[in-house]
């Protein structure tokens, strides 16, 4: 049995947060006591509009917000599902090579040397859970820092993200996404390693075959863990560290 007309409390009336996140806090706090276990549903929109005397929408938004932060996740034919009773700790901001430079204050340029779509390898077609026959956009670039280059960064994006080879890749890839489908990127996975340049590194990166270069390799997902990018960074470990925070 669910509360009847229990209506989240305001906590500053005359500056109150949106009634969605009121909600929301009141579900992750049941959440956490277990009073929505894991693994079971939650009570539908018309049942939590009904008992929280608020409109679906706001019922939706709040659903989102804690699907978001990785609590629920949406089932077709199911329900919404209590996935974790607390957000994962994600203390790192997620930023692209881009945004993150811009926050440092580091001024950067683009140049891109390919963009076209190609049939992925089995191996990227896993990281981004591509569909059988979708391809993948290939945009290779090389970014510099006033005038020297220090990043070779491959990209592939699945077709379906709607993205163009003609488009303008000089900036944030991130922002590009966002901006063009409306999609939210939410998380990333991140390996980071060191190793020797191949030849092509050495020419584009001007470098020599003794010097290390950082390797990160990403995925990064939207909503529902869906993957919209896989990235391939070798970038020049003279040039750029990578900090991270992490919390115990």
């Amino acid at each position: 049995m669910y509360e009847q007309s229990e209506r989240p409390i305001l906590t500053e009336p005359k500056a109150p947060l949106p009634l969605y996140r009121q909600l929301a806090s009141v579900l992750r706090t049941r959440i956490a006591a277990g009073q929505y276990p894991v693994g079971q549903k939650v009570p539908t929109e018309h049942e939590l509009s009904r008992s929280y005397n608020v409109s679906r929408a706001t019922v939706r938004n709040a659903i989102q917000a804690l699907t978001t932060e990785g609590l629920l996740k949406s089932r077709a034919g199911v329900g919404t599902i209590v996935i974790r009773a607390q957000a994962p700790v994600r203390s790192a901001m997620l930023r692209g090579l881009t945004d993150d430079l811009r926050v440092q204050g580091v001024a950067t340029n683009a140049r891109t040397m390919s963009a076209k779509f190609i049939t992925a390898s089995p191996a990227i077609r896993e990281k981004l859970e591509l569909p059988r026959d979708e391809r993948v956009l290939h945009l290779v670039r090389v970014r510099d820092i006033v005038g020297s280059p220090f990043a070779i960064i491959n990209n592939y994006i699945p077709e379906s993200v709607g993205l163009d080879p003609e488009d303008d890749f000089s900036g944030p890839l991130y922002q590009l996404i966002e901006r063009k489908r409306q999609l939210h990127i939410i998380y990333g996975e991140d390996t980071i390693g060191a190793r020797l340049p191949d030849a092509g590194e050495c020419e584009l990166l001007q470098i020599s075959p003794a010097a290390p270069i950082l390797w990160i390799r990403r995925t990064a997902f939207v909503e529902f863990d869906r993957p919209v990018e896989y990235v391939d960074c070798a970038i020049r470990s003279d040039l750029y560290e990578y900090n991270v925070t992490l919390s115990r």
